[in-house]
């Protein structure tokens, strides 16, 4: 019986596999590895335990570097009983080991907003780049719970894209003008931009008050200046971007009342300053003072005109250096001589002396 029994055992031992069989095998309690992976890589010929420090086993030979700290956990981490072939992974299934918080609505390769050294370090503007919904101006400086207020640890669901989703009491609210009562669209980029509400308001005003374009001074001055606060109706009523005299009226009865002054500004100012008009009809209807004699010998309209709005009024004797005595004498021949500014531009209508 015994020399039965050792005859079985050697024999046994004889069909036993080799290591190197037993591994390609299963037996290996690692489980099925590649080919490149042998035992020296971890241990050594003194003893499975401990392992080797480091060990010389460099696991992007399987397809997944270990980045981060992914390096940092040890290999009990992510496979299950020593079986190294353990879960079946893709290089990018971050999803069998780290549950999807986003619940499937968002990308399944979690590097596309995370890295592998700190999951928090998320780069929400160049990921909301990539969506229909990029984050520009104050939008940047909100939190994500600002816009998400029900999507709890990162389930973000997708927001409507509208501006009234979010700002829908803003346009309810709107102070000086109500946009209800106005009737303003719910489309407020029309009017605003994503870096202000109150400092950045653009829109097309030549479309919506019939052609009168906001050029010069009149791009500078609050809405209220010609909109009645609350309402956005018109405090005045210009027939077309000519008009000036529908706004100006006050203006020009304080200035030039009783001239005979064109009622259309622009005939001597610009839509930029008041200050600085020039009536380039002048010399046609009254004086030439843009050209002849005169011309560049005026500094302004007080020059001549020394009545504060009073342009019927006028004098020669501020240019003109000569005194009282000498154009007596000058004119004493000339019948109905007067030393006036009016007798002067009877007789010398063109500013020439003869």
């Amino acid at each position: 019986m015994k020399l039965k029994h050792l005859v079985s055992m050697i024999a046994a031992l004889m069909l036993a596999p080799a290591v190197g069989s037993a591994q390609r095998s299963g037996l290996n309690p690692h489980g099925v590895l590649t080919a490149t992976v042998g035992c020296d890589a971890c241990h050594t010929t003194e003893g499975w335990r401990p392992t080797k420090v480091p060990l010389e086993f460099d696991h992007s030979d399987v397809g997944f570097p270990l980045t981060g700290k992914h390096g940092d956990v040890d290999c009990a981490s992510c496979h299950l009983d020593l079986l190294f072939n353990e879960p079946k992974m893709s290089t990018t299934g971050c999803r069998g080991c780290h549950v999807d918080v986003h619940r499937g609505r968002l990308s399944a390769d979690c590097t596309t907003c995370h890295n592998t050294t700190v999951f928090s370090d998320v780069r929400g503007v160049e990921i909301h780049a990539k969506t229909s919904f990029p984050l520009s101006g104050a939008h940047v400086q909100v939190s994500c719970e600002s816009c998400h207020p029900n999507d709890q640890d990162g389930a973000f669901t997708t927001q409507q894209t509208g501006c009234v989703s979010c700002h829908d009491a803003d346009y309810r609210d709107a102070q000086p003008i109500d946009h209800v009562a106005a009737g303003f669209p719910f489309e407020c980029q029309q009017c605003h931009s994503t870096l202000a509400w109150s400092f950045s308001v653009s829109f097309d005003h030549i479309a919506v008050s019939s052609g009168f374009a906001l050029l010069g001074r009149h791009s500078q001055i609050r809405c209220s200046s010609c909109h009645e606060a609350g309402t956005n109706g018109s405090q005045f009523t210009p027939t077309d971007q000519n008009d000036c005299i529908a706004c100006h009226q006050d203006d020009y009865e304080r200035q030039h009342a009783g001239t005979g002054f064109p009622p259309n500004c622009l005939t001597c100012h610009t839509v930029d300053s008041w200050e600085g008009g020039a009536f380039a009809d002048h010399d046609a209807q009254f004086f030439p003072v843009f050209s002849g004699a005169h011309r560049g010998r005026w500094n302004d309209c007080q020059t001549c005109h020394t009545t504060a709005a009073n342009f019927q009024l006028f004098t020669c004797f501020n240019c003109h250096e000569h005194d009282r005595s000498s154009m007596d004498d000058k004119h004493r021949e000339e019948g109905g001589y007067v030393y006036d500014s009016n007798a002067c531009y009877s007789c010398h209508p063109n500013g020439r002396a003869g």
